[in-house]
């Protein structure tokens, strides 16, 4: 059984079309805040939002996976679950906002500070009734919806910031922009729910309630420690350093985020078809695991090569401020975490879809005590660089952790054939600009950038013996139902 790249591809674009407006939309908010404002507000901003998708995971109970997991088996339940979800992220959602409220004072944050983080708490309602409404669209594959909401509102979000920061430069006008964006997305989103799925056919059950919070408590647990351990570094930096650093460290990790971003899409996009995969058996499983790996570990070895030889040119040109250029240090051993993120990505749907959560739950536990252990000495001696140590050695674990699980479960992955020829094509693009180190500019990196791909095709056309064979394995590939 192969992977059905035309659907899968499909769904994986609608996913990523969204989740990456939504991220472009954050990044040129942080650019937008670094140019008018400064690191300081940068800094602010960063860790305002770093505190929001925190405590949203609260907000959201665990329940989005649940409920594409359970929809995407019998889809007669979407109008109770939908239902039933909404009651539950009202309460949670509350009991969310003030459980940040009393962090903030139990941080004693600036008062400026404090002021930003909570107002934006505000959005975590709206933000978990979009969580339900996605859920239910990824478990009948309708992710098309998604970027239908998401991007003329992030569009909308990034032109209304622009104004209000020309007008009246303020990080407070941009947060109120962000709480009409969550507010608008919400709305929408319920109301194509309502209208395209008959979600409202369902009435509220308190024991279907209470025994859906129960199957979502994993995923909550998941999302929760998830959630703390990646927002550690950020909250020792700020207590540890200050905004400015915590800015500097929000400046290096966007540079992560196109690439991130496509490993979430694609795993999110996979995800549905592994769910039914895994009831019949792990062979189709894992062939399916294979082969999302080997093309995410396509996209990222020449990721990380690029973000190791032009990261300062790309600091210095998407940000335009010489302060910034105290990040790439920082930038150089973060890039590391692409690879192993690659694999955590994959394997990660691959537990849940298997119904191994609690393994999860237990490898984002030891994750979460191993940034505690490492990151508060690392940060406190090294400062931003002993964050970026911290994030990448934390990252390597969960990768193992992942890895180890799912390679028993297959009884075995096939590693050497999935990576050998990524490998030495990211090889021959190193030489190349090895070679041409005086030349960091887009012309180099497009030229290095053929360089690879023409060496993966090569190697591709030698691996299966031929270009008729070639062509047989990819149009299959391409045309196989999932």
């Amino acid at each position: 059984m192969t992977l059905n790249l035309r659907k899968t591809g499909g769904n994986a674009l609608s996913i990523l079309t969204s989740d990456a407006m939504n991220r472009a939309t954050s990044f040129f908010l942080y650019a937008l805040v670094a140019r008018h404002l400064g690191a300081h507000e940068f800094g602010q901003l960063a860790l305002a939002l770093t505190l929001f998708y925190t405590f949203q995971v609260l907000a959201v109970s665990g329940l989005k996976t649940l409920i594409i997991r359970q929809v995407t088996k019998d889809r007669a339940l979407t109008g109770k679950y939908f239902v039933n979800a909404f009651a539950i992220v009202f309460f949670s959602s509350l009991c969310s906002l003030g459980a940040l409220f009393g962090f903030v004072r139990l941080m004693h944050y600036p008062g400026d500070t404090a002021l930003i983080i909570v107002l934006l708490g505000l959005g975590l309602l709206p933000y978990a009734i979009s969580a339900v409404c996605e859920g239910i669209f990824q478990a009948w594959e309708r992710m098309s919806y998604i970027p239908l909401v998401n991007v003329p509102i992030n569009a909308a979000k990034v032109g209304c910031a622009f104004l209000v920061l020309s007008m009246s430069r303020s990080l407070y006008g941009v947060v109120w922009v962000l709480l009409c964006a969550l507010v608008a997305t919400a709305g929408i989103e319920l109301w194509i729910l309502v209208r395209r799925f008959q979600a409202q056919n369902a009435s509220f059950d308190l024991h279907f309630s209470l025994d859906t919070m129960r199957s979502a408590f994993t995923f909550l647990g998941i999302d929760s420690t998830i959630a703390i351990m990646s927002s550690l570094n950020i909250l020792f930096l700020s207590k540890l350093a200050s905004e400015t650093e915590v800015g500097l460290y929000g400046a290096a990790t966007q540079l992560m985020v196109p690439l991130l971003l496509v490993y979430q899409s694609f795993a999110q996009s996979i995800f549905p078809v592994m769910c039914r995969k895994a009831e019949s058996g792990f062979s189709s499983l894992k062939q399916i695991a294979e082969q999302a790996i080997e093309m995410l570990l396509v996209l990222a070895l020449p990721g990380v090569i690029g973000l190791l030889f032009f990261g300062q040119w790309l600091i210095s040109v998407l940000y335009k401020n010489s302060i910034f250029l105290q990040a790439y240090p920082a930038l150089q051993i973060i890039a590391w975490i692409l690879v192993s993120q690659v694999f955590t990505a994959v394997l990660g749907q691959v537990l849940v879809a298997s119904h191994r959560e609690k393994v999860s739950l237990k490898i984002v536990i030891v994750d979460t005590l191993v940034n505690l252990v490492i990151g508060w000495p690392l940060i406190r001696f090294f400062g931003l660089r002993g964050a970026a140590i911290s994030l990448v050695v934390m990252r390597l674990v969960d990768c193992v952790q992942h890895y180890v699980p799912v390679s028993r479960l297959f009884s075995g992955i096939s590693l050497a054939k999935i990576v050998w020829k990524p490998m030495v094509a990211a090889s021959c693009m190193v030489v190349y600009l090895a070679l041409d180190v005086a030349h960091k500019g887009i012309l180099t990196s497009v030229v290095a950038t053929l360089i690879y791909a023409a060496a993966l095709l090569v190697l591709a056309v030698l691996a299966c013996g031929g270009v008729r064979q070639f062509r047989e394995k990819y149009l299959l590939l391409l045309s196989a139902r999932g």
